[in-house]
């Protein structure tokens, strides 16, 4: 029989099989990559370009204490586990068994002298039996080992997992602390404009007392201070949740959030380039992830169709005894006992094909899957790139806007000081470079937010 599966094994292999091939081709370069891109940088601790040590400090303190990422090594752990019970099918299990027996009835024969008989005073029966047995399945077709590849294979995804929820703690952390930064900056300018309006209101009640205004001019000013601090405290609320979301990130409660400083030191760094396609999906742990279960999936695939090959094992026993009853001599002895067994599988019912579709299916599924990712990733990074330099352009235009309101605010000034024209004029001139400073900080956290999303969608972060 063994030579009948040597003759079997060199003639069917189930290492033929092969996952079908990805349906896309990746570009040279991405296409929105704007031509004045600096450096890569660092991608693995990419947040340390916005040179902000409070950031840096958050960020590595998440990073050493996060839930999740607590959750995601002990998956690798568990998956660690896996692989030792798929290697363990490998090696013959061995193992000793035992019996102890005794009891009886407790008579005796006075008429039967005590020297020729020593037993009978003794339990009817006693005895013992023990053994060693070991069994082993040699793995001729390979379906052992497929099994233990998958099972690495499977490892390998969950350790991608593991990189994969640093990149998000750390992108997550980023956002928010940018996201407070950005909200306090406004509450900021809000109070700016109050004070504003508050001597616009004073200069327009003393024009009315002197008959150059009216009431609805005084009602005017009132309503747009009053429309003005009435989105204070959601913007308060909002960073006030983000600080307490780095919290949570960081594995502490809520009421230990970090404070927020004012001004924050960071400054958001020029876009990446210089980096292909291809890097790019060898870099990140969703595609990493996605590769290694196309992987699992075809061994699977290659372990299922060994299942309609014969298989063969190897038994053994040995073992030693003895069994002694009430007036009779004790039996002892030791022996052993192997035997070879073959099974092949000649009508099931269809459940071996079965299997081998379903595990076919599973295949296509995980590379169907793992293209669904390839897309994914070219897109995430090519919307980043296009988001980040259309923000650029915006944030270009605001600059010189807001210089050019800056310059009008202090050249009405300079007309109400040289009696020419009239504090409200001023006043308003002010406000409205104050509401372009507020226009120009939404559009530099939108650049934060499209900088963060980038790194990402690069693989930065591990």
């Amino acid at each position: 029989m063994l030579a009948l599966g040597a003759v079997l094994a060199g003639g069917c292999t189930v290492r033929d099989s092969t996952a079908p091939p990805s349906r896309v081709v990746l570009p040279a370069r991405f296409a929105e990559v704007p031509a004045m891109a600096g450096s890569p940088g660092d991608l693995a601790r990419w947040w340390t370009q916005w040179h902000d040590p409070v950031l840096d400090r958050l960020v590595e303190g998440a990073l050493a204490a996060n839930p999740d990422l607590a959750v995601a090594r002990a998956h690798v752990r568990q998956a660690g586990a896996y692989v030792t019970v798929a290697r363990s099918a490998l090696y013959p299990t061995v193992g000793a068994t035992g019996d102890i027996a005794g009891g009886g009835l407790g008579w005796s024969n006075p008429a039967v002298p005590a020297a020729l008989a020593p037993n009978l005073g003794d339990p009817a029966t006693d005895g013992h039996l023990a053994g060693l047995a070991a069994a082993w399945e040699p793995d001729i077709f390979g379906g052992r080992h497929a099994d233990l590849r998958a099972a690495r294979a499977v490892a390998q995804s969950v350790a991608e997992q593991v990189r994969g929820t640093r990149m998000l703690v750390a992108a997550d952390v980023v956002q928010s602390y940018v996201g407070a930064v950005d909200d306090l900056r406004r509450v900021a300018l809000i109070d700016r404009s109050a004070t504003v309006l508050d001597r616009m209101e004073a200069y327009a009640a003393a024009r009315m007392a002197a008959g150059q205004a009216t009431r609805a001019d005084i009602d005017s000013i009132w309503a747009r201070r009053r429309a003005l601090l009435a989105a204070r405290p959601m913007l308060v609320a909002d960073a006030d949740t983000r600080r307490r979301r780095i919290a949570v990130l960081s594995g502490r409660p809520p009421e230990k959030a970090p404070a927020i400083p004012q001004p924050a030191a960071f400054a958001i760094p020029p876009v990446p380039g210089g980096i292909v396609p291809v890097a790019v999906m060898d870099r990140r742990p969703d595609i990493r992830a996605r590769r290694e279960l196309v992987d699992a999936a075809l061994e699977r695939l290659r372990s299922a169709r060994t299942d309609l090959l014969p298989r063969f094992g190897l038994e053994f026993f040995g073992g030693n005894g003895r069994l002694r009853f009430d007036g009779l001599p004790g039996l002892s002895g030791s022996g052993g006992l192997m035997a070879l067994t073959t099974y092949l599988p000649i009508f099931t019912a269809g459940r071996i094909h079965a299997q081998i579709d379903a595990a076919d299916a599973r295949l296509d599924e995980a590379v169907t899957l793992y293209d669904q990712a390839l897309l994914t990733a070219l897109s995430e990074v090519e919307t980043a790139y296009e988001s980040r330099a259309g923000l650029d352009v915006q944030g270009q235009g605001l600059s010189a806007a807001l210089a050019s309101a800056q310059r009008e605010a202090r050249d009405r000034l300079g007309l109400f000081d040289g009696g020419q024209g009239t504090l409200l004029d001023a006043l308003q001139a002010r406000l409205n470079a104050i509401a372009i400073e507020d226009a120009g900080v939404r559009s530099e956290d939108g650049r934060a937010m499209a900088t963060i999303r980038l790194a990402t969608a690069l693989g930065g972060g591990w």
